[in-house]
Parts: C-alpha cells; structure tokens; sequence
C-alpha cells in the first residue's frame, strides 16, 4: 500500500479530459481511507484496479480543504 505523502495544489495546468466515465470505489478503514478507479463499463471490476490512492486522515483533511475550494468555485 502506498500512501499518499503530500498534495500539492496547481493552478497553473488544464486537465486533458477523456470522453466516457470511469468506475470508482473507494474503502474507509480505521486509519486509512482508499479511492480506486477502474476501466469504463467495469462496473463488475473484474479487470483490475488503473489507479489507487490512500489517505491517512491527514491527508484525507486536506483534500477536503482542496475540494471545499472547488465546490465553493474558487
């Protein structure tokens, strides 16, 4: 498992967008909270994780702080 270390906030880049929707699940443990994403249309996950992330709680605070600014359109 590989934690997320630190987030760093750019706005300085565009984000290059795909067509289509990806899967996504994510896991909340004790200590640890996990986003994963997967392939279009697998909906079953049958073929594997593309991207993971886990946060500490820390960590799971500031991306909060970041998405609060984006709902909120700053």
């Amino acid at each position: 498992m590989a934690v997320l270390g630190k987030i760093i906030k750019l706005n300085d880049e565009h984000i290059n967008l795909r067509s289509g929707e990806v899967v996504g699940d994510v896991i909340m443990e004790r200590d640890y909270f996990q986003l994963r994403t997967y392939s279009m249309n697998d909906e079953d996950r049958e073929y594997g994780a593309k991207q993971n992330v886990q946060f500490t709680k820390e960590m799971a605070k500031k991306l909060r702080y970041y998405l609060d600014q984006f709902i909120e359109g700053e």
